[in-house]
C-alpha cells in the first residue's frame, strides 16, 4: 500500500499542476453558472406566478367577478404574460416544453375568442336548466363554461412553476 502512495506522490512532483489548477477553475465556474441560472428560473417563475395573480387577481384563483368587456380586459394583459412566458420558456425542460407551448396557445385562443355574448349565453342556458337536467348535462357544460374553462388553461400554465 506505501508503495501505490509513494507512486502517486512522485507523478504529482513530476506533472505540472496547472492542468489540475485550470479543472479546479474550470468546475468552480460550472458551479457558479449552475448557482446563477436557479436563481434566474426561480426569479422567472415568481415573475410568472405574480403577472397571473396580479392581472387576472379578480378570476384566478377564486372568481370574484367576470370582466365587462372580456375580450379585450384578457387581450390587454397579454403582452405582459407574453413577456414572462418567453422568459419562462427558457428554463422548461425540452420534454415539456412542447405541452407547455400548447397549453400557451390554447389560453391565448381563449383570451381572443371570448367574448360577453359566449358567458352571457352560458349563464343563460345554465340558468334555464332544472336541477335534474343540470345534473345530466354537467360533465358537458363544464367543457363549455368559460370560467371554468379559464380556470383549467390557467391551472395548466401554472403546472409549468412547479420548482
Amino acid at each position: 500500500m506505501e508503495d501505490y502512495i509513494d507512486q502517486i506522490s512522485k507523478y504529482f512532483e513530476t506533472v505540472p499542476l496547472w492542468p489540475f489548477l485550470l479543472f479546479g477553475i474550470i468546475a468552480l465556474v460550472a458551479v457558479a453558472v449552475e448557482i446563477v441560472n436557479r436563481k434566474r428560473r426561480e426569479e422567472a417563475i415568481n415573475n410568472f406566478r405574480h403577472t397571473i395573480e396580479t392581472e387576472l387577481a379578480s378570476m384566478y384563483p377564486r372568481h370574484i367577478r367576470w370582466p365587462e368587456n372580456v375580450n379585450q380586459y384578457l387581450c390587454s394583459r397579454l403582452p405582459e404574460m407574453q413577456h414572462n412566458f418567453d422568459v419562462l420558456r427558457i428554463f422548461i425542460p425540452q420534454d415539456q416544453l412542447r405541452s407547455y407551448n400548447m397549453a400557451w396557445n390554447a389560453y391565448c385562443d381563449f383570451c381572443r375568442n371570448i367574448t360577453d355574448e359566449i358567458c352571457a349565453a352560458n349563464e343563460q342556458s345554465t340558468n334555464t336548466q332544472s336541477d335534474s337536467d343540470a345534473k345530466m348535462v354537467s360533465a358537458g357544460n363544464n367543457e363549455n363554461d368559460p370560467k371554468k374553462r379559464f380556470h383549467k388553461l390557467v391551472s395548466d400554465l401554472l403546472a409549468f412553476t412547479k420548482i
